[in-house]
């Protein structure tokens, strides 16, 4: 059944790096890289979802957390519709030796997840594919 999904993630910035997960298709080959972070609980605000995923998936905490734009997601995966509301958040990590971490590897759903630094001018020179759509745009 087709559903709406909320989500909220996380721009973490390192210069002109972000840190972001690979987005893999179902053979495995990679189509993109997103902003980690994940889905919003009921009862749970968007700023304290997008806290919780980074503690889950990376064991790090973040903090200075400011709202940077709101996105309405519309896409085809695997031949099925998907419509998400993503949050977009600006935030810092607590710990800065986390910045000196070149990759983080984890497990989310069953899958093995990999996050690096990944430059900006990768996206906007066409050389890769940022989601959500609609992002790029807005940093």
């Amino acid at each position: 059944m087709a559903r709406l999904r909320v989500i909220a993630i996380a721009l973490i910035w390192r210069r002109d790096e972000l840190l972001l997960m690979a987005v893999r298709d179902r053979d495995g080959q990679l189509s993109g890289w997103r902003p980690l972070g994940g889905a919003v609980e009921f009862g749970e605000r968007a700023v304290d979802a997008v806290k919780r995923e980074f503690v889950e998936e990376l064991g790090e905490p973040i903090r200075d957390l400011h709202q940077v734009c709101v996105l309405e997601n519309l896409f085809v995966e695997d031949n099925r519709p998907g419509h998400e509301i993503v949050f977009v958040f600006g935030a810092d990590f607590q710990n800065a030796a986390a910045y000196g971490v070149p990759q983080f590897d984890f497990a989310d759903g069953g899958a093995n997840i990999v996050a690096q630094w990944v430059a900006l001018r990768d996206f906007r020179e066409g050389r890769a594919v940022l989601f959500p759509d609609g992002l790029l745009a807005r940093l």
